[in-house]
Parts: structure tokens; sequence; C-alpha cells
């Protein structure tokens, strides 16, 4: 019984972020992001996140919650997400200095005709999505972060600057990721509620 209950709570676990609405929050940063650095505002990027998290949680509540209930992992689960965590923090800071390594070198990478820093905050994300995707078992942001390192290379070898990168990215991303949330949406309809 023990193990149909493992079973039971890792299927919940890998389809708890199936409904799009990370996704969607995920496109949306991305894409502010590539704006602020459009408006030569690439400080004012760094609030994107912190705005973001705090939207998730009401927004689920308003707009998941209804349709699938309220989840509550077990002990096991928390510590192994606690963990899991640490490690996608670990990791997001030690390619945070790789990165900002390679922007202070920046002048003996940059290749005749190209300018590949411009794709660096592109990639940072794109390393992110990568570890979204083993944090959450979701396949979809590796493809998030296939799409923010082919923009990256394709935009630096054209010259595009790295708001106009991360905006393409943006914008492509939040087309899959609204096509998810909107079928999710679609499929589950909310609980009415108890009928008087």
């Amino acid at each position: 019984m023990l193990e149909n209950l493992n079973n039971l709570e890792r299927r919940v676990f890998r389809t708890y972020w199936e409904d799009g609405l990370l996704d969607v929050m995920a496109a949306v940063g991305v894409l502010i992001i590539g704006l602020f650095w459009l408006r030569d505002l690439p400080v004012a990027a760094a609030i994107v996140p912190a705005l973001m998290v705090p939207i998730w949680s009401p927004l689920r509540q308003k707009l998941i919650e209804p349709r699938l209930g309220l989840v509550e992992f077990g002990d096991q689960r928390t510590s192994r997400n606690a963990r899991n965590l640490r490690w996608v923090m670990y990791g997001g800071i030690a390619t945070l200095v790789l990165f900002l390594e390679l922007y202070f070198l920046r002048d003996s990478l940059t290749l005749p005709g190209t300018t590949f820093i411009a794709g660096l905050p592109a990639m940072l994300l794109g390393v992110l999505a990568v570890l979204t995707a083993a944090l959450i078992g979701s396949p979809r942001f590796l493809g998030y972060a296939a799409i923010l390192v082919v923009a990256a290379l394709a935009g630096a070898v054209r010259g595009w600057t790295p708001g106009l990168i991360l905006t393409v990215s943006g914008g492509a991303m939040l087309v899959i990721a609204s096509t998810t949330l909107v079928r999710f949406l679609l499929r589950n309809p909310a609980d009415p509620g108890p009928l008087d």
C-alpha cells in the first residue's frame, strides 16, 4: 500500500506543474526582462523575478486549484523538493559566476562580425530553464531552454541586442506557454462548489 501511495504521489508531482501557469510566468518574465533591456534598463530587469514569484501563488489559487484542488505533498517529497531546490540554487549561482567571468572576458570572446556576448543573458536564462526542468520534471522547460539558446546564438550572429534576443525568446515561449495554459483551463472546468 505504501508503494502505491508513493507511486501516486510521484504521478501527482509530475502533473502538478503541467497546467502551464509556471510556463506563462516564466515566459512573461523573459519578455519583460527583454523589454527592460530594449529600453536600456537592464538593471531594472533584476526586479522581474522578485515581482513574478509572489504573483504565481495567488494566480494558482484562483485559476488552478478550483479545477484540480489543493495538493499537499508528504514530508519525504517536501524534503526532497527542498534538497533539489538547494542544488538548483547552487547550480544557478555557479552559472551566474561563470557567465560573469565570460562577460569580463568578452573582448577575447568576440569574433569578427559577431558579438556573442549579446547572447549571454539568454544563455543564462536557458541554463535556468534546464535547472527548472530538472527541479519540476517538466520537459517543456528543456524546450524553453532550447528556444533561449537558439535565439542567443542566432541573434548574436545577426548582431541583435540582448533585449531583442530576450524579447523574441520570451514571445516564442509565451505562445507555447499560453497554449498549454488555455488547453488546461478548457479541459478542466472550475468546480462550481456546492449547489444550494
